[in-house]
């Protein structure tokens, strides 16, 4: 088993960052807590799971195994194979998730590559050694982990955590490895926070893409302290401006993108769910509306100025009308979560 070959440098910073970042208690989810009414989401099962095999190896010269699944393929160096099959089920059951959400965008390539760390000191070694410049922006990630092209990095926080980031990064897998074009690197974010929550029922994974306790509390606080950032602000950013900023601002970041993803799919009694569905369509072929990217060793290239255009394209509004209405959807959530029985 051998780490990437490619150190990726600079070119992130001009890619964007995807990572995963969880905070503190927020994290966690009391079984029965009360959340926000349903949405006309409905979970999502994965199928029983697939056939699942272990081989020695080793992960940047130290010790570990490789877990080999149907589209996956898993480096670590944790020895608790227990824990690493439900890692595996996390991963096959997102799969399924990411394809209903899409059901227009073709699977593409053999297994991806995975690298979950017992520890975080393995996990910062391995930063380092394969991230060039742009370790120093992953390594302020205290809780989470990241994805670089198709393959992602992370180290074992403890159950449900692990599970939650492992289900977001691989969104970001998806992504990278079967769309030409490039969405908004918040709208990517606000999309992998939909798979963070992950419920075991009958002893496999699933999800329902309406429920994020973490990240519905974080925008209620954020938009009962006025820290909602501007729609026009928040379409241009990506996830390396907020890491290492205070709590409020990161929180703020993800809820608010995962909010917009939310808003994409349910709002307006689900109108723009049809606008998703083309975007996601056009990215898969690689002709999504004002993408300038480039091809540029390891995928499309970042682009802030075809935010804007992008989604007043697809959505057939203007940002101000966007905006106008996503805040609408915002203060129905939160005051949603402020209803009696919400904990």
């Amino acid at each position: 088993m051998s780490a990437p070959a490619r150190t990726i440098g600079g070119l992130i910073a001009r890619r964007g960052y995807f990572i995963a970042i969880l905070l503190g208690a927020l994290f966690f989810v009391p079984a029965g807590c009360a959340q926000h009414p349903k949405s006309s989401i409905v979970s999502i099962a994965p199928p029983a799971p697939g056939t699942i095999g272990f081989q020695p190896g080793t992960v940047d010269g130290a010790p570990g195994v490789v877990v080999e699944l149907p589209h996956y393929r898993i480096c670590s160096t944790m020895a608790d194979r227990t824990i690493l099959t439900q890692i595996g089920q996390v991963m096959e059951g997102a799969l399924g998730a990411y394809q209903s959400l899409s059901p227009n965008v073709p699977l593409r390539g053999g297994p991806m590559e995975c690298y979950i760390f017992q520890s975080r000191s393995e996990w910062a070694a391995f930063t380092k050694a394969h991230t060039g410049e742009d370790a120093t922006v992953y390594l302020r990630v205290n809780r989470g982990g990241y994805t670089v092209g198709d393959w992602f990095v992370a180290y074992w926080i403890g159950t449900p955590a692990t599970f939650s980031v492992a289900a977001h990064e691989g969104w970001h897998q998806y992504v990278a490895r079967n769309l030409e074009g490039r969405l908004p690197p918040f709208l990517e974010e606000g999309m992998a926070c939909l798979f963070e929550q992950v419920e075991w029922v009958d002893g496999l994974p699933r999800w329902n893409l309406s429920e994020n306790l973490p990240r519905l509390v974080a925008l209620r606080a954020a938009a009962d302290t006025g820290q909602l950032y501007p729609l026009a602000q928040l379409v241009r950013m990506h996830a390396g401006q907020v890491v290492g900023k205070p709590s409020g601002k990161i929180e703020a970041f993800y809820a608010q993108s995962w909010a917009f993803a939310r808003f994409l799919l349910e709002g307006d009694g689900g109108g723009h769910r049809a606008a998703l569905d083309r975007m996601l369509a056009d990215a898969a072929r690689g002709r999504l509306y004002a993408d300038s990217s480039r091809e540029f060793n390891r995928g499309p290239l970042w682009d802030p100025a075809t935010a804007r255009p992008m989604l007043e394209h697809y959505l057939q509004m203007s940002l101000p009308q966007i905006e106008d209405s996503f805040a609408r959807y915002v203060r129905q959530v939160v005051d949603s979560s402020h209803a009696p029985g919400f904990e």
